[in-house]
């Protein structure tokens, strides 16, 4: 959720990828794991605003709790794209969990 000191909420992306489609537009995302070093998140901001101005990708995702990471990082890294002009996205990934859905376990 954004607080309100964030830009507006991003559009949603079904309704991008409509938009798209009904122009007959193929699109690209861009998508992104969290690293796992202090130096791997600088590198990962500088590479973020290296593919926004280069590319015309329809929204960033990005991959919650990836690699062990922390499920904070994940939203920080969300919120950073986010306010730095990508449209922001999050998603689960079921690789390694526990049938009971819990990823510590696995």
């Amino acid at each position: 959720m954004c607080s309100a000191q964030d830009p507006a909420p991003d559009a949603k992306i079904i309704d991008l990828l409509s938009k798209k489609a009904d122009n007959g537009i193929a699109h690209v995302s861009l998508e992104y794991f969290p690293p796992r070093t202090e130096q791997g998140v600088k590198n990962l901001h500088a590479r973020m605003e290296r593919m926004k101005t280069n590319t015309t990708a329809l929204y960033t995702d990005m991959t919650w709790g990836a690699g062990g990471s922390t499920a904070e990082l994940s939203l920080d890294l969300a919120l950073h794209a986010h306010r730095t002009g990508h449209v922001s996205n999050l998603h689960l990934t079921c690789t390694n969990m526990e049938k009971d859905g819990d990823p510590v376990k696995a």
